[in-house]
């Protein structure tokens, strides 16, 4: 599917924000009119006006282009692990595995999207493509939580039909087709923000080591560069099939044994860098975290609930990775 402009059209909007109003989103064909709906908008999307804005080459330095980049993965960080955990919580409602209900997801998570989509097009460069799969991500991740509320809400009766009908419940057709939007959504902004990502982060490295050699601050950016990949794997699996992300795993590992060994080779070098010790405490946090999580999942032995707390341990690292500073050492 192409994706359209970065603005979307006011109808999709108020269709998108009205689903909720629906009695168990069972209006205008479910979830999965809506989804057709969606696709419809979108294969119209190009209009005169954006044909005007075509996507720029990189010629901006690439920490500029990463900062606006760093909108949409902040997005993606803060939703994407709450709202897969309400969707495995609910299946196993819907199964007859659990009578707990999933767990609402953040209203503040949510916020993180509806912040890339507001600021996201007022950076540089205009990237359609990339606030367009936003936009879309933004939308059915509210789709699925309202999806997820009819679920809570529907399980909070003493009379429940996801407990007396389990997948036979009006409900579950509603909380399927709105998980595969999410899904289809969330793949699609994630392959965007990889094929620009990834680029950047070589571009990034280049210039360090072009300025300053393949020195500490050049082994701080890769080290988390290098956990990326296995954040994204882990996040496309679960704890029983997350084995295939080893390799990513190991990846991350050298680089990190890399990055230690140049911080604790210059403990005045790196005592004044601005931040460096605190990115470092996290990325450790990060590491024990990663390894712990690769050994049960080798056992056997992981648990629900144990991929959420790596990524976590992840996100903190990065919010501690951009604050860190080399000026002092240039």
């Amino acid at each position: 599917m192409t994706l359209g402009p970065a603005t979307h059209d006011s109808r999709l909007r108020g269709l998108l924000l009205a689903a909720p109003l629906c009695a168990g989103l069972a209006c205008n064909g479910g979830v999965a009119g809506l989804q057709r709906q969606i696709s419809e908008r979108l294969q119209q999307g190009l209009t005169s006006t954006d044909k005007k804005r075509p996507e720029e080459p990189d010629r901006l330095p690439p920490e500029l282009v990463l900062n606006k980049l760093r909108l949409y993965v902040d997005c993606v960080g803060a939703t994407r692990v709450p709202l897969y955990d309400a969707y495995r919580e609910g299946a196993a409602a819907f199964a007859g595995r659990t009578r707990t209900p999933p767990a609402e997801i953040p209203p503040e998570a949510l916020g993180q999207c509806d912040k890339a989509e507001r600021e996201g097009p007022l950076l540089k460069p205009p990237q359609p493509a990339l606030e367009q799969a936003a936009a879309v991500y933004n939308d059915t991740s509210k789709v699925f939580a309202a999806t997820i509320d009819a679920v809570r809400e529907d399980m909070s009766h003493r009379s429940s039909s996801i407990e007396e009908d389990g997948e036979r419940s009006p409900i579950y057709n509603n909380f399927s087709d709105a998980y595969r939007a999410w899904d289809e959504s969330r793949r699609g902004l994630e392959e965007q923000i990889a094929a620009r990502q990834g680029r950047l982060d070589a571009a990034v490295l280049a210039e360090i080591e072009a300025r300053v050699g393949a020195g500490l601050e050049w082994h701080t950016r890769n080290a988390l560069i290098q956990a990326k990949p296995y954040v994204r794997c882990i996040g496309d699996h679960d704890e029983f099939t997350a084995g295939v992300c080893e390799a990513f795993h190991g990846a991350f590992t050298g680089a990190y044994a890399e990055f230690r060994a140049a911080y604790d080779s210059d403990p005045k070098a790196a005592s004044a860098v601005f931040w460096l010790p605190q990115f470092a405490e996290s990325l450790a946090d990060y590491a024990a975290a990663a390894d712990a999580l690769s050994q049960a999942i080798k056992a056997g032995k992981a648990r629900s609930g144990d991929i959420s707390a790596v990524v976590q341990e992840f996100v903190d690292a990065v919010h501690d990775g951009e604050n860190v500073n080399f000026a002092a050492l240039r």
